[in-house]
């Protein structure tokens, strides 16, 4: 039986060969999508497991390793920096180094090796004391392009800086991100989005002239063979399809893997050893898939093992009922409800939401067929012409076919609605921007404690502050604004000279003939610059001191008239970096828009990445179904052209029965993505969306993906003139 099934799936025709091509390209594809989320997946995991050793903070009078961590900045990119000095052989190391630099030594990343090679010493180089000793590994790194150096100071300098403490060992716990939950939630709907419409071109796949194998299949249970036996060849052509196209998945992963290595998903590319599936994803891909095709195939073969006579005294099926949009509405209430009542449960849980994505999914294909139908009889009540009343029977004659055709767009409809309002909704939220004038000003904090001991004092004493400003004043094509602590003075308020704001309007303004005033200065810290935006100038109020040069020194502004000088100025500042706030790195408001925006870009591309994909099957299933049908219904399409019916009613007829089913569900697939985006939204930010709607240009891309659509139907349409030309008819 294995050899005859065997014999039948590769000896079939061209017809067979065609059907066996398409099943094994599905299976393909689907196989190497899925290796390829499986593997972005786990490279994601990956990184979010990696010791953490910038999270050392445990402090021990005993400790032998004196440890200094902070941040600093370069060209838009930030640079880990440590600071070490060992007390005693033996001392605790880091991951990715065999042991720590000595004193006059630093150890760089290779990211930050090659940009020192080709950056001048006055802009990177000279923050670093020491000579560059060897590379930082990978171990110690979240991908290629992370900036980190590890410097070897004396034991003595170390001790004299705020911040240093004294540890026993190095961390190595995972760090975790907090935007964890987010790229889970992320991944396993994305996983969903990908699959489901993957399922369908497959299905669509195995489908291919069905009737005329059920027609085969019937003959032989005529002459004795059995039900399994039918079902043994049925899954035969199937399972041989779905082996070779799970071969060829692992070759379309690896050359979508190259490309996997250059998406930045957490804001960095990862390493790529650490792109690739475990064992379990690869034998997960490299079965549920190809059994998926199998079953699919059998599923639609199930009439002939009803009975032998089944095919040929087969009736028209009962029309759809409208109980099928009831599967819809359940998942619609199953998904939208919990996330909308408890956002933070169902991000931290995201099962249920997965869940209940997949019966949204399964309950527009359950209700596609029942819309199809109301699509028929709106053509058949408006249409006059023979196309439309041909389209309209047809529609209503196997509305389910019809719907199956077009339901792979659909789906992608839906998904690429939803991501298309999500992201959009997520950037109004954040507001990410410029903030005008300030855009090229340096913001810079400053602590004073002391000493490791001492508690972190915020601002620096005027013998302190001097050498800073005088190290500012030195670089050309800076200009300077520094916001000193009031006297006395409580919150956020900084006392500001007049001359020094006159410099920039843009952050205050001073009353006439007033030395200096108090600028409430708290926001000036947001990284949300737009948001700051809406609040310059910001206010003030008069002050009673007229030089401040006494004060504490609470923070720097520093406006510089290129991005080189911005590098020197922060050159200038790394001597003193034990005296910048360690929580805020001195960055540019422009700068802190441009981390923001730059995530959000990330996200965006990585939903354009998804939602592309989906087209791209939904784009195929199309070719495959409307392909499909027209080599199913080869006979009676035959018997119109013989029949005195042109190839243009015939045409259009295609046209129609295709073209409306698509337009009507994906009206209903676009309003359900809207309904999933809302909850979406409120689950990964939770409170700060009342509405969420598509950007503009997701309209053009629909509209285009419908243009396209129609491109394929026009496509397959010369099919329907050969294998219905007159000359090739045969009378059985």
């Amino acid at each position: 039986m294995f050899r005859l099934g065997f014999h039948l799936t590769l000896r079939s025709g061209r017809e067979g060969l065609v059907r066996l091509l398409v099943t094994t390209l599905a299976v393909g594809v689907g196989v190497g999508l899925l290796l390829s989320v499986l593997a972005m997946f786990q490279a994601y995991s990956s990184t979010v497991d990696r010791p953490c050793w910038e999270c050392t903070s445990s402090a021990s009078d005993t400790g032998s390793l004196l440890w200094n961590y902070s941040q600093d900045y370069y060209d838009g990119a930030t640079i880990e920096r440590l600071d070490v000095a060992t007390l005693a052989a033996g001392a605790p190391t880091m991951p990715g180094l065999a042991h720590l630099p000595a004193a006059g030594q630093y150890y760089a990343s290779p990211a930050l090796a090659k940009l020192l090679a080709g950056t001048p010493e006055n802009l990177l180089g000279a923050r670093f004391p020491g000579t560059l000793s060897g590379t930082v590994g990978a171990a110690a790194l979240d991908g290629p392009d992370e900036l980190a150096v590890v410097v070897g100071r004396p034991a003595a300098e170390l001790r004299s800086l705020p911040r240093t403490i004294r540890v026993p060992a190095v961390n190595t716990a995972p760090r975790g991100l907090g935007t964890s939950q987010f790229y889970q939630f992320g991944f396993a709907l994305g996983t969903v989005a990908l699959l489901v419409p993957m399922m369908v071109l497959i299905g669509n796949a195995t489908r291919i002239a069905a009737a005329r194998r059920e027609e085969r299949y019937a003959a032989m249970r005529l002459v004795g063979a059995t039900r399994r036996q039918i079902g043994l060849f049925a899954s035969m052509e199937s399972i041989v399809g779905a082996a070779a196209g799970a071969v060829l998945g692992l070759g379309i992963y690896a050359l979508l893997r190259p490309g996997l290595v250059r998406i930045p998903l957490l804001g960095f590319r990862f390493f790529p050893q650490t792109i690739s599936p475990t064992g379990a994803g690869i034998a997960v891909a490299l079965i549920a898939v190809p059994v998926a095709a199998a079953v699919a195939g059998l599923i639609s073969l199930r009439r002939v093992g009803i009975s032998p006579l089944g095919v040929s005294r087969r009736v028209t099926p009962p029309a759809p009922r409208a109980w099928r949009i009831i599967p819809l509405l359940a998942g619609l209430a199953v998904f939208c409800f919990p996330l909308t009542a408890d956002p933070e449960k169902q991000r931290n849980s995201p099962g249920l939401a997965v869940g209940s994505l997949i019966l949204v999914m399964l309950g527009l294909l359950i209700a596609g067929p029942w819309l199809s139908m109301m699509s028929a009889r709106l053509l058949g009540r408006w249409s006059s012409g023979g196309s439309g009343l041909l389209a309209a029977r047809r529609l209503a004659d196997n509305p389910r076919a019809a719907f199956r055709a077009v339901s792979g767009l659909v789906l992608a409809v839906m998904i690429g609605t939803a991501l298309a309002s999500i992201v959009p909704a997520a950037v109004a939220s954040e507001k990410v921007g410029g903030s005008g004038s300030l855009d090229d000003v340096l913001r810079v904090g400053f602590v004073n404690g002391g000493g490791p001991k001492q508690a972190l004092q915020y601002g620096l004493a005027p013998a302190d502050a001097k050498p800073v400003l005088d190290a500012i004043a030195a670089v050309p094509g800076t200009d300077a604004i520094p916001l000193y602590h009031p006297s006395g003075g409580e919150g956020p308020a900084t006392l500001v000279r007049c001359a020094d704001l006159a410099r920039l309007p843009a952050l205050a303004t001073c009353p006439a003939g007033a030395p200096t005033v108090l600028v409430d200065t708290g926001a000036i810290y947001t990284d949300n610059v737009s948001a700051l935006d809406r609040q310059l100038p910001l206010p003030t109020s008069p002050a009673r001191v007229a030089d401040p040069s006494g004060l504490l020194l609470s923070d720097l502004l520093v406006r510089t008239d290129s991005p080189a000088t911005l590098e020197r100025v922060r050159t200038a500042l790394s001597p003193y970096s034990g005296l910048v706030d360690p929580f805020e790195s001195p960055m540019t408001f422009g700068e802190v828009g441009h981390v923001r925006a730059k995530l959000y870009d990330e996200i965006q591309r990585v939903v354009i990445i998804v939602a592309a994909v989906t087209m791209l099957i939904a784009g195929s299933s199309l070719a495959v179904a409307v392909a499909g049908g027209l080599v199913e219904r080869k006979r009676p399409f035959t018997l119109l052209r013989v029949s005195g019916t042109n190839t243009g009613v015939l045409y259009r007829t295609v046209l129609l029965e295709t073209v409306l089913p698509l337009l009507g569900a994906t009206a209903v697939a676009a309003g359900v993505g809207l309904a999933l985006a809302y909850p979406i939204a409120r689950a990964l930010a939770p409170g700060r969306h009342a509405l969420v709607l598509p950007s503009g240009s997701y309209y053009i891309v629909l509209g285009a993906s419908l243009v396209a659509a129609l491109a394929i139907i026009a496509a397959c349409l010369p099919i329907l003139g050969r294998i219905t030309a007159t000359r090739n008819v045969r009378f059985e």
